[in-house]
């Protein structure tokens, strides 16, 4: 009786045809007959661990086949969950980090890393140096504080880091060891090598000779170009208002050149399968959907400097077309009479200058010698939008009208100004992060046939490059790095070798107290310590103290800690008022003019009203922070009001507040302030 319909397909025995006509197993002779005429040659193979030896048949004529994907798995089966050593355990970056991890027992990493230090006259070696100190007298670091941002696995792959010198800044640079050894670009035949698209190279050198530069690339784009060419995330935290053009150019020269890449290919493709010469079937060259390349935006007067500097990399001649250029203009441009808040500071006018929405998306294609805005989604090579604008599109689980395929084929994420999602809605960038290089629901005529491997088999996250820019890094960032992003080449983080903090920007001479909370009482997790302790600790400590005073600002940063902070001085029954984000034009002047005149004793503020009001407030006597704040500028902010006699301010901070401690007191002064296993008490006097 025939028993093969009952038989499991078992995908070795069905692939090689291990049965015979009758349905059996070959057996003994007849096996060894049918490997005779196949030319197959039997070879020993000896079992090590079961000390077994086994007779299997090979084929010696033919090359052993290799799994499509046999380089990905391999360095997946390498790879630990977090793939790059943890920033701040690394003893080089910085005179803080040095002394961290020392003491930080929990996070501490076996793997040696190596380090190459390359030094500049202008920078004296006394400066970048550490004094020893023992590892009683450090704290644990707040990078490694992961139980609050959902990971907590140990980072324990070894990587190279060098510093590197860029004229005016010293920068650390870190990569995984999946990163290739690449070379600073200095000359076009390193630009040329680097797989610029040649019909990009001439614009490109064009460019810099009309901003004068004195090379082919500026001193920071030829650091960290090279890494974005050969597909490696990066990660670069020292993003300012100088340099905001010249990375936003280099991220248009690089979006332009994987557009223009792609484009050449599936164009020459098409001939291909239009002569017939070659089968649909054999070129994969597609994703599911057409848009590659996403940007996400705080404002659109970004998104508009960004698309401006796309027009200038892709757009050559005087027959270059630009469709929909006037209505991207009233849409995204400044306006005409758009004139800087001189009463603001100059950060708050760089920031907010121009349209300074933040609820948009906008989609550009690309054809020969013209570029069309405000295309489809499905209709775009690239799309540029926000956050929140996203999130909109894509809705959340039970929504009726819900789209988010064109995220489907993603292959390059740029994240700009990436700090400032934390002042709008952390929630809606990761919201769009699930939402990507997942299998669409439709299937948009799409040509199976042609779609790449890799994006059918739903490996889509571990190609895909991510690219993120900020003025700093923070626990925030760090896990979105670490978590969110699979990039199997490996990832680059360029950080300044040090904080100078931002003492010197207080411009008048007060008190400034900080306070060192450190009872953790046993067996109180991070979480738990960072929160309830914080807020037990508060409330029975400092404001008791200023419940008497008069004129007092209390400034937190988190809003959900401002909500728990206002409903206990509620609760007390104590006078208060507030100024948050949320408050209406007619309150927030109201509240202000009280304050000044007397009337409000105690003033609880966010730092997101900070952020995006940067109101001064008048007959400040006291300021009170309950945490340190994201932003530096937000403590001078709020210190420099203080112009009353006895006047202080006093900021609690814990051993896990580091990273934003270094930006505010700077690592050298921080370092001591720590080293002090007695000490919780500093006061710093501005002159």
């Amino acid at each position: 009786m025939n028993n093969t319909k009952n038989r499991p397909k078992h995908s070795f025995l069905s692939k090689n045809k291990l049965l015979n006509k009758h349905g059996k197993a070959y057996r003994g002779k007849d096996l060894r007959d049918r490997e005779e005429k196949k030319g197959l040659k039997r070879k020993k193979i000896s079992n090590e661990n079961e000390g077994e030896t086994k007779n299997i048949a090979v084929d010696t004529n033919k090359e052993p086949a290799v799994h499509p994907y046999s380089e990905l798995i391999g360095s997946l089966k390498k790879k630990p969950k977090n793939y790059f050593e943890e920033i701040m355990d690394d003893k080089s970056n910085g005179q803080l980090n040095e002394a961290l991890s020392l003491a930080d027992e929990e996070s501490q990493m076996n793997n040696s890393t190596e380090e190459t230090d390359i030094e500049d006259e202008s920078h004296e070696s006394s400066e970048m140096s550490s004094d020893d100190i023992s590892e009683d007298e450090g704290v644990e670091n707040f990078a490694s504080f992961e139980n609050k941002f959902g990971s907590n696995a140990q980072l324990n792959e070894s990587s190279s880091s060098a510093l590197v010198d860029v004229p005016n800044t010293l920068y650390h640079l870190k990569k995984s060891h999946h990163c290739k050894v690449t070379n600073e670009i200095k000359n076009v035949d390193d630009l040329k090598n680097s797989g610029l698209e040649p019909s990009l190279l001439k614009q490109w050198v064009s460019i810099t000779k009309q901003i004068k530069s004195k090379g082919v690339m500026r001193p920071l784009s030829s650091l960290i170009y090279p890494y974005m060419a050969q597909g490696n995330d990066l990660f670069f935290s020292q993003s300012t208002f100088e340099n905001s053009s010249q990375i936003q150019r280099l991220l248009a020269l690089h979006v332009v050149d994987h557009v223009f890449k792609t484009r050449k290919k599936v164009l020459k493709n098409n001939r291909k399968v239009a002569d017939n010469s070659s089968s649909s079937d054999n070129i994969q060259d597609q994703g599911f959907t057409r848009p590659s390349i996403l940007i996400l935006a705080p404002f659109k007067n970004i998104a508009y400097n960004l698309v401006q500097e796309i027009i200038k990399v892709s757009l050559t001649g005087t027959k270059r077309q630009i469709s929909s250029k006037k209505r991207f203009e009233e849409e995204y441009g400044p306006g005409s009479d758009e004139k800087p808040n001189l009463s603001k500071s100059l950060s708050y006018q760089k920031t907010f200058l121009g349209n300074n929405d933040d609820f948009f998306t906008l989609g550009l294609a690309f054809a020969k010698n013209s570029v069309k805005l405000f295309t489809s989604f499905y209709n775009s090579d690239v799309i540029i939008a926000s956050p929140l604008g996203l999130r909109n599109l894509i809705g959340a689980e039970g929504d009726v009208e819900r789209d988010y395929d064109f995220l489907s084929s993603i292959e390059i994420l740029g994240i700009l100004g990436c700090e400032m999602f934390l002042m709008q809605n952390w929630e809606h960038l990761l919201h769009t992060l699930q939402h990507m290089n997942l299998q669409p629901v439709k299937d948009h005529s799409t040509d199976f046939s042609r779609v790449k491997k890799w994006v059918l088999d739903g490996l889509g996250k571990k190609f895909r490059q991510n690219l993120v820019f900020g003025a700093w890094s923070c626990p925030e960032i760090e896990s979105l790095v670490r978590n969110k992003f699979q990039n199997t080449r490996g990832v680059v983080i360029v950080s300044p070798l040090s904080q100078p903090g931002a003492l010197t920007d207080v411009l008048v001479p007060a008190r400034q107290m900080f306070l060192q909370m450190r009872e953790q009482k046993p067996g109180e997790g991070r979480v738990d310590f960072m929160t309830k302790g914080r807020f037990n600790y508060f409330i029975e400590n400092l404001i008791p103290r200023f419940i008497s005073a008069q004129s007092v600002v209390v400034v937190i940063p988190s809003y959900f800690d401002y909500v728990r902070l206002r409903n206990h001085v509620k609760k007390e029954g104590i006078q208060f008022s507030v100024l948050s984000e949320y408050c209406s034009n007619k309150t927030i002047t109201n509240t202000r003019r009280q304050f000044a005149e007397g009337n409000v004793k105690i003033l609880l503020t966010t730092e997101r009203f900070f952020f995006f009001k940067r109101y001064n407030l008048k007959n400040v006597s006291h300021v009170v922070f309950y945490e340190p704040p994201l932003y530096p500028e937000c403590y001078t902010h709020y210190v420099n009001m203080l112009t009353l006699p006895d006047s202080s301010s006093n900021l609690l901070y814990s051993k896990y507040d580091c990273e934003r401690m270094a930006r505010i007191v700077g690592e050298k002064q921080l370092k001591t302030m720590l080293s002090e296993s007695e000490q919780r008490r500093h006061m710093i006097i501005s002159q």
